[in-house]
């Protein structure tokens, strides 16, 4: 893997006078990203949940000025969680998806001129959440996510560009307590369209 990303950052160097990024006004951005996810967390004192978590996160957005894109976003979301208990030392395991739906707002740090660029995103999606445990009947229920993500994208031309995120999200699903927090790191990447004339 060091070996691709090292390619792409010396490709992205070395043809830094030749793509020059759409991040302007009047453009669109097509694309989308996958993040993964996996974490160790305590919702109790007496408990340890370990998740593994794929996103795949479909995108499109609008440049509404120099560098500042938003639009809408739908997260798709699978996750696998197993829970051990200190205190009775048994447990169970979770299957669980999501599927969200909502705005995004994205902004670039440098310059079109840059083939190698980095932003910043923050969303929020709200849609359904279905989990699965102890081997019982499915519970569908209301969810929300809070994720921001930042990271660098990389411009072989003018309108594709492939980007690395890590952000931190926040997943809550309604009358389930706790909800779920934690790093992500994602791989992705954007059409940037040009206007119309």
């Amino acid at each position: 893997m060091k070996p691709l990303f090292s390619f792409i950052f010396i490709f992205c160097i070395s043809n830094s006078n030749i793509a020059k990024a759409q991040i302007t006004k009047g453009f669109w951005q097509v694309g989308g990203d996958a993040n993964f996810i996996s974490s160790t967390f305590s919702p109790y004192s007496s408990s340890a949940n370990k998740q593994s978590r794929l996103e795949i996160a479909p995108t499109i957005g609008y440049f509404f000025f120099d560098k500042f894109s938003a639009g809408l976003k739908i997260d798709i979301a699978f996750s696998h969680s197993a829970t051990d208990s200190t205190a009775s030392g048994s447990g169970f395991t979770t299957n669980a998806s999501s599927y969200l739906f909502g705005p995004y707002m994205r902004y670039y740090f440098l310059n079109e001129e840059k083939a190698l660029n980095f932003f910043a995103e923050a969303n929020y999606g709200y849609g359904l959440g279905v989990s699965k445990n102890y081997g019982m009947s499915r519970n569908t229920t209301k969810s929300q996510q809070f994720t921001f993500m930042a990271g660098p994208e990389f411009f072989f031309t003018q309108s594709v560009g492939l980007e690395f995120t890590i952000g931190y999200y926040y997943y809550k699903q309604t009358g389930i307590n706790p909800g779920s927090k934690g790093f992500q790191m994602g791989l992705g990447f954007m059409i940037h369209l040009e206007r119309d004339n």
